[in-house]
């Protein structure tokens, strides 16, 4: 019985210096990157897998998150829309997230969307989409997570191994207190574990799927480029001219009826004030 209940105890102290082993993880794998200053990242996460699991865990190429903005220019924001969901749905994406504005009296429509693209074809497919209008703006970031992946991948080695133990453990408990104590690490492991996977799964999809905004506008709305030449400034020119008597007819149609008013008001004033006179006289 004593020699059961001190076996018992030891396990549980092993399983708890795991956990503190699992929680301290990171700092030693940062330690390891930050000792070359002159290795790049990936071979430096690929050195600290190779020198806590004795083997090479990880490719040298670094693992990274893609994101990227693109605004463009096209006739039929909504129907553009249509056609880029295709594209990335072909490629093996997805569309996160649309919205379409349609004005109903004034204004020029839009569409914004958020799509998923697979990272292995993200250049090809956002050539395609580019083919769809004018691109405006365009612009794409990369953050390189391998290290993350690496100590997440270490910290769920060390939880699981723990889990096991206790595993082993609750069936041999002999007393109620050791059955309590044994369910309650166990309980905490798991949710440990739980929780650490979900972090893993959810940077592997931002690893794996590239994400790209993209941002339809018509050519009303869109940002005049520089002209190209002489003809090409002459043809700007001339559309500001026309651009500036078509305002200026606006503004007068907005305007005559406030004139008219006060030419109202006026004819009204000075015939009450020519009634004063008379009657003075």
């Amino acid at each position: 019985m004593i020699t059961s209940r001190i076996a018992l105890t030891l396990g549980l102290t092993t399983l708890l210096t795991l956990g503190g082993c699992s929680a301290g993880a990171t700092e030693s794998y940062e330690d390891m990157a930050v000792s070359a200053p002159g290795m790049a990242v990936g071979e430096s996460v690929e050195m600290a897998a190779v020198e806590s699991d004795g083997k090479a865990g990880y490719t040298s190429e670094p693992d990274v998150i893609t994101t990227g903005y693109l605004s463009m220019s096209v006739d039929e924001p909504s129907a553009v829309a249509d056609q880029i969901s295709e594209v990335v749905v072909a490629s093996g994406g997805r569309v996160a997230s649309r919205s379409d504005y349609s004005p109903v009296d004034y204004g020029q429509p839009s569409a914004y969307l958020d799509v998923r693209i697979p990272s292995s074809d993200l250049d090809a497919t956002v050539a395609s989409i580019t083919d769809l209008g004018e691109v405006q703006e365009i612009s794409v970031n990369t953050v390189d997570v391998s290290l993350q992946k690496v100590d997440l991948d270490a910290r769920i080695e060390v939880l699981e191994a723990a889990i096991e133990r206790l595993t082993t453990l609750l069936v041999s408990a002999e007393t109620t207190a050791d059955l309590i104590t044994i369910e309650s690490a166990l309980a905490e492991r798991q949710a440990e574990l739980d929780s650490l996977q979900s972090q893993r799964d959810y940077l592997s999809d931002q690893t794996l799927f590239a994400t790209l905004s993209i941002n339809l506008i018509t050519p009303v709305d869109a940002t005049p480029s520089d002209p190209d030449g002489f003809l090409d400034g002459l043809m700007r020119g001339w559309e500001s001219v026309l651009a500036f008597f078509a305002g200026t007819v606006v503004w007068a149609g907005i305007l005559l009826p406030w004139i008219g008013l006060v030419v109202v008001l006026v004819a009204v004033g000075w015939f009450i004030a020519r009634i004063r006179s008379t009657r003075k006289q």
